[in-house]
Parts: C-alpha cells; sequence; structure tokens
C-alpha cells in the first residue's frame, strides 16, 4: 500500500491519480471534514486515511499496512505573519510523519520539498547551490529547508528517504486562494497592476508526477532532484496565461532601479508584515526583480527525468481547469 499525504491539495491528487493509472494500491491521508473535491473522480479506488500531521496518534492508525509515502503535505502561503503555522505543518509535521512511519516497518519516504529549499538564485542553480536563506525573510523558503535538515537526519539514522523538490507548480486544482490559481483570476479580472522584470523555473502536472514517480523507483536514498519543466521570463508567463485565459496581460513592467525602490520603501514595513498577512513584502518583490531559474540534469541523468511540458500546455490545462471551475461555481 502507498499512501499520499497532502492527498486533496494541487500536488497530492495528482501524485494518487498517477499511482492509480499505475495499478498501485493507494490510500490518501486527509484531515477530518475535508470534502476533498480534487479527488472526487477517484474517491472509490482509494483507502481513506483520516488524520493529522500536528497528531501523532492519528498518524500511527493511518499508516497501518503502508509500505511507501510520498509526503506532499504542507503548508505555502505569501503571509510571514503565518511563519508559526507553516513551520508547525512543514517541519513538526514532517517529523511526526516520519516517526510514525520509522515505527511502522514503512520501507520508503519521499519527501516532497520545494526549490525553495534549495534558495533563491540569482541566474540559474542545481541541487548544489548554497542555501542563501539569510538573504531573505521568507517563512516558507526557511521551513522547507528547515524541514528537509529534519529528513536528513532521520537518513542518517537509516531511514529509507528520497527528496524532491519541486520548481513553482502550475496545474489544475492549485490554490486559488494564496498560490498560482489566485494569479491567474487576478490575471482574468484585471487586477495586476504589472508584470515583473525576472523570471521564474515552472513545472506542470505531468511532468511532476513523471518526475516524483521516477524518483520514488530510482532516487537515491538522502539525495534530493530539482524538477522543473522550463525557466521563463514574468513576461513570457503572463503573456502565456493572458492567451491561455483570454485576456491581455498588463502593459507596465517596471524597471529593475524601479523595483529596488520599491523594495527599499517595503522594507520598513518587514515588522509589520510579521504581524498582520499582508501579501507583498520586501523580500517578495525582490524576487520578483531576479531570475531565479533551476537546472535539472540531475534528476535527468540519475534517475530519467524528462521534461515534455510546454509553457502553452500546462498554462492552458490550468486555465481551462479554472475556467470551468468557475462556471460551475455560477
Amino acid at each position: 500500500m502507498i499512501l499520499v499525504t497532502g492527498a486533496s491539495g494541487c500536488l497530492g491528487s495528482h501524485i494518487v491519480r498517477a499511482l492509480l493509472a499505475r495499478g498501485e494500491r493507494v490510500a490518501v491521508l486527509v484531515l477530518a471534514n475535508d470534502p476533498a473535491p480534487a479527488l472526487a473522480q477517484v474517491s472509490d479506488r482509494v483507502a481513506w486515511r483520516v488524520a493529522d500531521l500536528l497528531d501523532p496518534a492519528s498518524l500511527e492508525r493511518a499508516l497501518d499496512g503502508v509500505e511507501q509515502i510520498y509526503h506532499a503535505a504542507g503548508l505555502a502561503l505569501p503571509y510571514e505573519s503565518a511563519r508559526a503555522r507553516m513551520f508547525a505543518v512543514n517541519v513538526q509535521g514532517t517529523v511526526n510523519l516520519l516517526h510514525a512511519a520509522r515505527r511502522a516497518g514503512v520501507r520508503r519516504v519521499l519527501h516532497v520539498s520545494s526549490i525553495a529549499a534549495v534558495g533563491y538564485p540569482a541566474g540559474e542553480a542545481d541541487e548544489h547551490m548554497a542555501y542563501n536563506g539569510s538573504a531573505f525573510k521568507l517563512a516558507y523558503m526557511h521551513s522547507k529547508r528547515e524541514a528537509e535538515d529534519r529528513v536528513r537526519q532521520f537518513c542518517r539514522e537509516g531511514m529509507d528517504i528520497v527528496i524532491a523538490c519541486p520548481s513553482a507548480v502550475i496545474a489544475p486544482h492549485c490554490d486559488v486562494l494564496h498560490g498560482w490559481g489566485k494569479v491567474m483570476l487576478d490575471l482574468r479580472q484585471r487586477r495586476l497592476p504589472f508584470i515583473p522584470p525576472g523570471g521564474i523555473a515552472v513545472i506542470g502536472a505531468e511532468d511532476l508526477v513523471q518526475g516524483l514517480l521516477a524518483i520514488m523507483d530510482k532516487g537515491q536514498r538522502g539525495e534530493r532532484y530539482i524538477l522543473s519543466s522550463l525557466n521563463v521570463s514574468y513576461r513570457e508567463l503572463f503573456t502565456g496565461m493572458g492567451r491561455a485565459l483570454g485576456v491581455s496581460e498588463p502593459r507596465w513592467q517596471p524597471a529593475g532601479a524601479t523595483l529596488k525602490w520599491i523594495v527599499a520603501l517595503l522594507r520598513p514595513l518587514d515588522l509589520l508584515t510579521s504581524i498582520i498577512p499582508l501579501r507583498l513584502s520586501a523580500d517578495v518583490v525582490r524576487l520578483l526583480g531576479m531570475n531565479v531559474y533551476y537546472r535539472t540534469h540531475k534528476a535527468r541523468q540519475q534517475v530519467g527525468f524528462a521534461p515534455r511540458q510546454s509553457l502553452e500546455q500546462l498554462v492552458g490545462e490550468t486555465a481551462r481547469w479554472l475556467l470551468s471551475r468557475q462556471e460551475i461555481e455560477q
């Protein structure tokens, strides 16, 4: 039996469907009262395990008969004020799960981390980048890095765990409140004031699950692998999103010097962003002006990762899901 944590989320639901397509027996870990709409079409094909990463006793029960775990559960919020919540779920939740997995005799775990845990380069980086978290006040980044550090400690103690670091996931069932779903809806409703001058690494659902399954099957114990479909400028990304949504992208693209002034103006608000949920902080704006790109040579060479999705394909499938979702809710 294979257990998927965070199974009702974007990453987890795509992993579940890919495993089922491969003929695997799948159990899904969900919170109590989670309606799990992303799993509606496969609800009768999976075993439901109700548990909370922050409740160790519930995890003990949920791991009965489990041999492998895809740990995709996590909390990704753009707010510094949510630091304590993100550290609780992303770090302590992972530690609780691994303790329970070790006691249950789980054979192998795939920990889904993030490129944030690798670090944010001003250019292009791979798995060996020197972590630069001290340069950014970004709670999500720091929580994912600490979670990886805890995972490696379990590896040193003998557990078979492998780490995947996906880039920005743009796929159906993405977060419409805080993530890329929110960005695309804001673009469609013309609420985005400008296009950032930097760039970002992105990955679609098909490439993501292909990479995750390959890492579980062939990844080396204790190693981390970056997964990304392609590196794109925000101009390319927003133009592609606009085309898929049937709207035009914002016209204004501030120069790098302008963005630096915005960062300087926002910096005195750092203390405030730690208290109230403000989406834009000085360091978030800094990232928007950087080309945060990654190389995937290690995953290609060691596990056979072969990304195939174009920008048009990954934003197109996400746009179609978003538009169909809105039609249902109207």
